[in-house]
């Protein structure tokens, strides 16, 4: 959810939004919801959390239930736009774990192409000594690379 307009309580609502799914909720449920994360919060915010809940429907990412809601009492459900944007939050956060991950994976790789690198030496000086480390190379060749290629995969 991009931050061109400004709504009250930004990051209680988006903690709520990656958390719980909205089916069939009140706004005594978000409040409700917003208070178990944050107990502390003062009374003003109650006013700001319905103004938030107009802006999010405004913007599409809540809808009301025609069917369960009454004048009274509204009822919020979800739209598609909100599952993409918790969706999109989701795939940033593994980005952002997998960048870092990937970079630890990388130096592990140098490591191990120097140890490879060793085992080419050895081998070099002495080749009767090939069948006790020609399975040590591929496993050492095959681990990196798996690793790299699953974070991948999971990211497309």
């Amino acid at each position: 959810m991009a931050r061109n307009t400004h709504l009250p309580l930004y990051d209680d609502f988006l903690d709520l939004f990656i958390n719980h799914e909205v089916n069939n909720w009140q706004a005594k449920d978000f409040w409700e919801k917003m208070l178990t994360s944050r107990p502390n919060m003062p009374k003003t915010a109650k006013r700001r959390m319905y103004s938030g809940l107009k802006i999010l429907l405004n913007f599409e990412y809540l809808e009301v239930s025609p069917t369960t809601s009454s004048k009274k009492c509204f009822r919020y459900k979800e739209t598609p736009r909100l599952n993409n944007l918790r969706n999109q939050y989701k795939k940033q956060k593994l980005q952002d774990i997998f960048m870092s991950k990937k970079s630890d994976l990388l130096i592990e790789l140098e490591e191990k192409e120097n140890n490879i690198e060793f085992l080419n030496t050895l081998l070099s000086n002495d080749a009767t000594l090939e069948k006790y480390f020609i399975t040590h190379k591929h496993e050492i060749e095959k681990k990196i690379n798996s690793n790299i290629k699953l974070m991948e995969d999971i990211l497309s």
